[in-house]
């Protein structure tokens, strides 16, 4: 972030408590549902093995399942959870674009508009240029509006509320389960298992 010329900084915003929660929650629920399906595994039981020692010994001799859930799985849900914020400086602010580090530094003069679409955690912005609207969280709504005003741009302060916003939690905690759905079925499915074998057996 250091390397936009975008002036000082004035306010950070992390991730909001429930989605951290969320985040967290997926990786768990991953991680317990290997452990789990590892004993179902036919070189597993075919070893003889039966304790959680005997998991964590499985996984090192073949580790292509604890690789995946690290990097697909763990890894984003600690960026999402900890690393990932949007930061406003004084002439513009950097928002993360959906991937880990993914970043992209926006200055206000590129702002055409902003809207609340949530009173309490959930806004957006729409450029001049681009026909593109940015939707990013914030803890303090009026911090940012501050900000905005500060530099002319002029928005909608969401009243009345988007009713299509009351179910924004219920969205994502829907596509945690739908996540967790969808690895389980794979493990499940002996997917994963075979793609094991195919690699390191």
């Amino acid at each position: 972030m250091k390397n936009f010329n975008i002036g000082k900084k004035l306010y950070r915003s992390s991730a909001l408590f429930q989605f951290k929660l969320v985040f967290l929650l997926i990786a768990l629920w991953v991680l317990a549902n290997l452990y789990f399906k590892t004993f179902s595994d036919p070189d597993f039981i075919a070893h003889g093995w039966s304790s959680m020692a005997d998991v964590v010994k499985f996984h090192i001799m073949y580790p292509v399942q604890v690789l995946g859930y690290a990097l697909g799985t763990l890894t984003p849900a600690i960026y999402f959870a900890f690393f990932r914020d949007i930061v406003f400086f004084e002439k513009g602010f950097v928002v993360n674009k959906g991937l880990p580090f993914f970043n992209q530094s926006i200055k206000y003069i590129d702002i055409e508009t902003f809207k609340i679409i949530h009173p309490k955690y959930l806004m957006s912005v729409k450029r001049k240029s681009l026909d593109e609207e940015i939707l990013f969280t914030v803890k303090d709504i009026d911090r940012v509006v501050a900000i905005f005003d500060q530099q002319g741009i002029h928005g909608d302060l969401g009243k009345p509320i988007d009713p299509n916003s009351k179910s924004f939690n219920r969205k994502i905690a829907m596509f945690a389960i739908g996540f967790g759905i969808v690895w389980s079925i794979l493990q499940y499915s002996g997917a994963i298992i075979e793609i094991n074998r195919y690699f390191f057996r």
